[in-house]
């Protein structure tokens, strides 16, 4: 197995850097608008009304608005983590992810969904 990009921290850490990032805490405004600027994914590439931009995904909510986030998905391992306009974040790890695929786990996008909608 290769090399793989990586951040060394725990869940809160994550919860901690997303909420700064997309609070305008960590680039200036024209560059997070950047990373703002998605795009529609091709079917099958992410989970349904998955939009990407520059290293982030935005997924609507349920309850309204939009979670932004990343995740990364390698044999045994899958992590989400997700973060609304106002800062809420949560970050979800899964083990034993056998079988990882392009688009998700439908449980742990459903727990992400709820978190951020409660």
């Amino acid at each position: 197995m290769g090399r793989r990009e990586a951040f060394r921290g725990g869940r809160q850490s994550l919860n901690r850097f997303f909420s700064a990032l997309f609070g305008g805490r960590l680039l200036e405004p024209a560059q997070l608008a950047q990373m703002r600027t998605t795009v529609e994914v091709p079917a099958g590439e992410m989970w349904p009304g998955a939009r990407y931009g520059l290293g982030v995904t935005s997924t609507a909510l349920s309850c309204g608005g939009l979670m932004w986030g990343h995740g990364g998905d390698i044999p045994g391992y899958q992590t989400r983590t997700g973060v609304t306009d106002d800062g809420r974040a949560v970050t979800v790890a899964v083990t034993a992810d056998r079988e990882p695929t392009k688009q998700g786990r439908p449980d742990v996008l459903a727990l992400l969904d709820a978190t951020l909608c409660r």
